[in-house]
């Protein structure tokens, strides 16, 4: 509330003058009696007139004051200040991502962004349109109405934190695209602490912009990366831990092996330094937890998570009559174990089992593809099946397609290939390395009724290639996409897509997130018998996710692997990088509703008051 008028104040004098009479006048009243004996207490009364008489309670005194407070009041115009109301259309962006949660603000700063969008719904015009967008790592509109406030509360009530980073030029070009056709008229305001990812350079939108900022303090220590690395006498968990903030930080590292506490480190951080620590695992352990104590204000990078269990070991079934280049490359990967056979021992019954999570053919193609385990055919003779013909001279070998993933880190220029299977008729896959006799390489992901398979038409014996830097990186590149493994590698960031590879014989993926509810990523059907790479999106939580896959002939298996969110700096920054239109997006005016004649009606129905009970005291 306002005072329009503050030096009516004065008025208030008025009151101790009130007082003052009470003390300085004896009020007395003509009465005719017999006898002054039973008046005494009358006659007291012309004590009224000595100041330091004490005044006994009367409900005049009362009623003359509280009056003359709100005639004083009325006086000083009292008047509650309303902001204007917002028309047009307003877009508003609420920074949900993972600094959102720190508390330097109560009770953290995503409930303060959401309190304060909050009163700027209730500011909406009846015809006015509002949009709101959720800015984390995947930024997303969560509601828009035109008037209708409650479909707006809805969407904030319903906002939730992010462990990412926020996007800001994806939350942007959300807005301009809210704004539609009618952007002159639109206004952007941006709640949020200024944290987001790097932008190259400051975005500009075709509309005023105003930025909240969020946070008032940066003052924090964080693990910024765990890992599980080969030691002297066993494994050793090393965790870097970072202070961010500008004072000097006390902090203990403890270090928990599967949920029991093996080890701790006094840390002593000066500002913008960090130091890095390593603690033993003890054998056997799956898991490794290093927590900082005491917390501060950002608790999601105070914990961090690393796997400590080998990786599932991968068995590789080389059919082969005898090629180490071949043995050596694909034994590269540390989870591989590769086993090599002579084409003579090869079993049809092979070509389904769930002991091989990858069979490689050197210069042999069996009489039945497999049926469900991924496949590498190297230098095939001529066969039906594939699509290969004889032998041909190919040339030098270019790349199908630039960028192709598989071929990255694969030099081909100083390749020398004498002789290669004729693909030029084949129609196995897509084409990753061709030539001038036609295709080299054709790769075929996994379906619902196959594996994912390969076909490499170089006869190696006959080439160079396996002299040259790029055949190992190849045969690493063709296994990790024909059997990337269970799980992906062990630390993933949050909102960060992997990719999950059962393996032959699967029949149920479940995957346990770190809070403990399970969701089913795969379950086999008569449509799809065969799983292939499946990608799983849902690493939104930080902690220590399980993999369990379920195959008939052997025990569930379960694998591992860690999302941690990285310690960073949490200041909250001024600016954004993000350049709107001349002016300020919310109007700064304020509407007064005046509320004197209220005081003026009170005041009057007090004297009227103080009137009635005079007259029936006299």
């Amino acid at each position: 509330m306002d005072l329009l008028d503050p030096l009516a104040g004065l008025a208030g004098f008025s009151l101790a003058a009130i007082v003052a009479l009470y003390f300085l006048r004896a009020r007395r009243s003509t009465r005719q009696v017999p006898s002054t004996l039973w008046w005494r207490q009358v006659t007291l009364d012309r004590q009224a007139a000595a100041p330091w008489q004490r005044i006994r309670p009367s409900w005049l005194l009362a009623l003359q004051l509280l009056a003359a407070t709100f005639v004083v009041m009325a006086l000083l115009q009292p008047a509650l200040a309303t902001a204007q109301a917002l028309s047009g259309q307003t877009v508003v962006i609420i920074d949900n991502s993972a600094t959102m949660q720190a508390t330097d603000v109560h009770p953290d700063r995503l409930a303060v962004a959401i309190a304060d969008a909050r009163r700027l719904v209730q500011r909406l015009g009846p015809r006015a349109k509002m949009t709101l967008i959720a800015m984390g790592p995947s930024p997303r509109v969560i509601a828009t109405s035109e008037g209708d406030r409650q479909t707006l509360l809805q969407g904030l009530k319903h906002l939730r934190p992010s462990a990412g980073q926020a996007d800001l030029q994806e939350a942007l070009q959300l807005a301009v695209a809210a704004a539609g056709q009618h952007a002159s008229g639109t206004r952007l305001v941006i709640f949020s602490d200024g944290i987001t990812q790097a932008v190259g350079q400051p975005v500009t939108v075709p509309f005023p912009v105003d930025y909240e900022k969020i946070g008032v303090s940066g003052e924090n220590a964080g693990v910024t990366s765990l890992s599980v690395v080969p030691g002297p006498r066993g494994q050793i968990a090393v965790a870097h831990v970072q202070n961010f903030g500008r004072a000097v930080r006390h902090l203990t590292a403890e270090m928990y092996a599967d949920s029991r506490l093996t080890g701790a480190r006094s840390l002593d951080l000066t500002p913008r330094s960090g130091e890095e620590v390593s603690f033993p695992v003890p054998a056997g352990a799956t898991t490794v937890r290093v927590e900082l104590v005491p917390r501060d204000n950002y608790p999601l990078d105070q914990v961090a998570v690393a796997v400590a269990a080998s990786p599932p070991v991968l068995r590789i079934l080389l059919v082969s009559a005898g090629d180490m280049f071949l043995q050596n490359a694909l034994a590269l990967r540390p989870d591989v174990q590769v086993v090599s056979e002579t084409p003579s021992a090869w079993q049809p019954s092979q070509g389904s089992s769930s002991s091989y999570g990858l069979l490689v053919f050197d210069g042999f193609v069996p009489p039945e593809l497999p049926a469900s385990v991924p496949y590498l055919v190297v230098g095939p003779p001529p066969n039906r099946m594939l699509g290969a013909g004889s032998a041909l001279s190919p040339g030098p070998l270019l790349p199908a397609q630039a960028d192709d993933p598989l071929l990255a880190d694969v030099d081909l220029a100083n390749v020398d290939a004498a002789a290669s299977a004729d693909m030029s008729s084949s129609h196995f896959g897509s084409v990753v390395v061709t030539s001038a006799g036609g295709p080299v390489l054709l790769v075929r992901p996994a379906t619902a009724t196959a594996p994912a398979a390969a076909v490499l038409g170089i006869f190696l014996h006959d080439s160079n290639f396996v002299l040259r830097s790029a055949f190992p990186i190849l045969i690493t590149h063709l296994s990790q996409y024909l059997a990337p493994g269970t799980v992906p590698a062990p630390d993933q960031q949050p909102g960060t897509p992997v990719t999950i590879s059962p393996g032959p014989g699967a029949k149920l993926v479940t995957v346990t997130f770190p809070s403990g509810h399970h969701e089913i990523l795969w379950r086999s059907t008569k449509e799809t018998a065969v799983a292939g790479a499946l990608t799983f999106d849902g690493t939104y939580e930080p902690g220590l996710y399980r993999v369990n896959v379920a195959v008939p002939s052997r025990t569930s298996t379960a694998s591992y692997f860690a999302v941690d969110v990285a310690g960073q700096s949490t200041w909250p920054s001024p600016s954004l990088q993000v350049r709107g239109t001349a002016g300020r997006a919310l109007p700064t005016s304020s509407i007064y509703k005046s509320l004197w004649p209220w005081m003026a009606g009170i005041a009057l129905v007090l004297l009227l008051t103080e009137w009635v009970v005079y007259h029936r005291v006299t």
